[in-house]
């Protein structure tokens, strides 16, 4: 039996989860709810109840942490509850990866625009406990989707048309950075690494640059 959550389609979960961004961003509850059922069933290869389930949850607590200025712990317990409906094998903690998966949320909120780098490292947090596999090891695909998170931001702050525009500046690098971030997890489960060509990063850029 493989490891649990590592049979997905790395291009097809990058272009949900960057559908769902969108979405999220343009402030389309309807859309996020049925792109974040397709991604889950991707994933973590469960029924559509279960799907369905888990999106409730997740959904609350996205839902619960947009609103909230403080207190975010409180929203970790329905991610918690949401991946046990997506089958964590036993040895998981679902709780400790509710928390982790909580964490890089609010690593974005708390530094902004600049949060890439620390986002990167709470995502490899969030995998080596899902995953449970050594945190070097799937550190650069965690950095590269935390890369992908700042581009966003940066993005959509520099945009005039802000979050809700059309942002053709920044989504096509975002969709590219999580196409290689995805690739390269699923090769890394696997146990065979990639070369990754996800050009620059934001550190050799200029401080409003993309």
């Amino acid at each position: 039996m493989g490891r649990w959550g590592a049979d997905f389609e790395p291009a097809r979960v990058a272009s949900l989860e960057t559908r769902m961004w969108k979405a999220y961003y343009r402030r389309q509850p309807v859309r996020l709810f049925g792109l974040l059922v397709l991604a889950l069933r991707e994933q973590a290869r469960v029924s559509w109840l279960r799907a369905l389930r888990a999106s409730l949850h997740l959904t609350r607590a996205a839902a619960g942490f947009a609103r909230a200025g403080g207190d975010y712990e409180r929203f970790a317990p329905d991610i918690g509850r949401a991946y046990r409906l997506l089958g964590l094998p036993a040895s998981v903690d679902a709780d400790e990866v509710g928390r982790r998966e909580l964490r890089w949320w609010v690593v974005r909120r708390e530094i902004g625009v600049t949060a890439g780098e620390a986002a990167g490292a709470a995502i490899a947090d969030l995998y080596a406990a899902i995953y449970e596999v050594p945190r070097e090891r799937i550190a650069e695909a965690a950095r590269l989707r935390g890369l992908a998170a700042e581009v966003r931001d940066r993005g959509a702050a520099d945009d005039p048309d802000g979050a809700r525009g059309e942002g053709s500046s920044y989504w096509p690098e975002v969709a590219h950075l999580l196409d290689v971030s995805y690739q390269r997890l699923r090769a890394d489960l696997d146990g065979a690494g990639v070369p990754v060509t996800a050009g620059a990063s934001l550190s050799d850029r200029p401080a409003g640059g993309r």
